[in-house]
This record gives C-alpha cells, structure tokens and sequence, in this order.
C-alpha cells in the first residue's frame, strides 16, 4: 500500500499544479475562453504575444538578422530585374533612334525628290512661255519683261535664256539699255 500512495500522491501534486496553472491564464487573461487554452495547449498561435518580452536580446538580434537577409534576396531580386529593365529599355531606344534616323533618310529623300519634281516643272513652265515670248514682236516683250514690279530679274534672266538666240537679241535691243546690262550678267552667272 505504501507503494501505491507515492504515486498517486505525485498525480495529486500533477492534477493540482495543473489546475493552479489553468486557473493563472484565466485570471491573468492570457485565455479567454476553453477554446484558446486548448489552442495554446496544442500549440495554435498566441494571439496574446505574451511571450515577446521575454525574448532573449540574441533571439530579437536573429529575427532582425532573418528580416534583413529577405530584405536583402528582395533588393537582389529587384535589382536583377531592373537591370534587365534598363538593358531591354537601351536596346528599345537603339531600335527607336535606329528608325528615327531611317525616317529622317527617308524624308530627306523625299525632300530631295519633291524638290527635282518641282524644279522641272518651273522648267517646263519656263519653256512654254519662252515659247509664247518667241512668238511676240520683241518691243512687246521688252516692255512686259522690264515691269520690275511683276517679275524679278533672276526669272526675266531665265525666261530669257530659253529663248532663241536670234529672239532674245531683239527683245534686249527693244529694253532700257541699264536693265538689259543687268540682265546679261543676272545670265552669265546662271547655270541654265
């Protein structure tokens, strides 16, 4: 019998400190209901947080260390990608100035034509009224090719250089000797 009271005596001290611990979190409020005993009996989550303070400054030192190697594969990460970012944005902006000095080429081209197109058309329309002028008696076309007003003396120049030669003789014996004179050098350095 006596081996039978030490036992049982040891379950009672057990029951009891058991019981006189429950009775703790309930009055403290570390629990509020049998639910959360059982939650921080079977090792649920504290929602209490009662156990930070207690942290050793070593422990506290490790999750600053752990949060800062996330920080670190993070900024990694974000620094990777960036980098890949900036690569792809300078072969983008190669691309880009590649097709802006294509297009620029391009226009020019353009600009190069248009301008031949427009300057054979003024030389057509300068060869059909030198025709015109060739037909009319040499004082009339004097007298409207003098009109400063109406026409420079570069086109009168030209128009006169399409003529006949025999033609723009007369016409320069019809004009005011110092328009003529002008006339003939305005011609003698054109290209026609």
């Amino acid at each position: 019998m006596k081996f039978l009271l030490v036992p049982l005596l040891i379950i009672g001290m057990f029951v009891s400190f058991t019981a006189a611990l429950i009775a703790m979190l309930f009055f403290t409020k570390t629990v509020q209901t049998p639910q959360d005993l059982v939650q921080l009996v079977l090792g649920g989550p504290d929602s209490t947080k009662v156990f930070d303070e207690f942290l050793l400054k070593e422990d506290r030192l490790d999750d600053l260390f752990q949060l800062a190697e996330e920080y670190k594969t993070r900024y990694e990460e974000q620094a990777k990608l960036n980098e890949a970012m900036q690569e792809s944005l300078v072969i983008e902006q190669t691309k880009l100035q590649t097709k802006a000095d294509s297009l620029s080429l391009r226009e020019t081209e353009l600009d190069l034509i248009a301008d031949t197109v427009y300057q054979s058309r003024q030389e057509e329309r300068l060869q059909d009224l030198a025709k015109y002028y060739a037909k009319i008696k040499p004082q009339q076309a004097a007298d409207i090719l003098q009109q400063e007003s109406e026409l420079s003396d570069t086109l009168v120049a030209r128009l006169m250089g399409k003529l006949p030669a025999s033609q723009m003789a007369k016409i320069m014996g019809n004009m005011n000797p110092d328009f003529a004179a002008r006339i003939t050098k305005i011609m003698k350095d054109l290209t026609l």
